[in-house]
């Protein structure tokens, strides 16, 4: 990907593009070719396993932070996120990225509950990295059923404060996401297609924040 190419795409300056390129970069998304560009990073299965292991540490630490320290005003916005994921349709062929983007947002809020930016950070980080593999594994099965569940069952902790429960709850989620994905990877013996299939969409994300 060159700056000038993507900056004619989104009638934008090369200002942002470069800005966001260089962060996507920072952050271990991207990687730089020189005189060839950007291309997209694309992780080996032992390396996406590193990252959920350390996904699983950090959001239960972060889970435990935001049971404890929520108020009435946080556990409302998780909550209508929560209803807007279980409403979205997927059967509409638009309904499976909507729930993606759900998604991403019902856990970017769980975590912001517990008012530590740094953690939020790490583990936004974190996601951003595998998010990738994960959107096409569950574009492929469109298996959201346990998700869904466990979506709950870490709101309901949320809710009541019960900051163990929650904490465990996220570890538990995150370790479930790590085994599906791994074994849809491992059966098909690849994960570069993965992340190229969402290059657009990560820097479009990128330059927005």
């Amino acid at each position: 990907m060159r700056q000038e190419e993507l900056a004619a795409r989104y009638s934008i300056s090369r200002v942002p593009i470069r800005e966001a390129m260089s962060r996507l970069a920072a952050d271990g998304v991207l990687v730089f070719r020189p005189r060839r560009g950007y291309a997209v990073k694309t992780l080996r299965v032992e390396e996406i396993d590193e990252v959920f292991k350390l996904r699983t540490i950090i959001e239960e630490h972060a889970g435990r932070l935001a049971a404890a320290h929520r108020s009435p005003d946080h556990v409302k916005g998780v909550e209508v996120i929560l209803g807007q994921m279980n409403a979205v349709d997927l059967s509409d062929p638009h309904g499976v990225r909507k729930w993606l983007e759900l998604n991403r947002n019902f856990h970017a809020q769980l975590f912001a509950s517990s008012g530590q930016a740094h953690v939020c950070r790490i583990a936004a980080t974190l996601r951003d990295t595998v998010e990738p593999y994960i959107r096409i594994e569950i574009m492929i099965t469109g298996d959201l059923a346990q998700a869904n569940a466990e979506h709950q069952k870490i709101f309901n902790a949320f809710r009541r404060g019960d900051a163990e429960t929650c904490a465990r709850l996220c570890r538990a989620h995150c370790e479930h996401t790590a085994q599906r994905l791994l074994e849809g990877l491992n059966s098909r013996g690849t994960t570069g297609s993965a992340a190229q299939a969402t290059t657009d969409k990560r820097a479009s994300q990128a330059r927005r924040r």
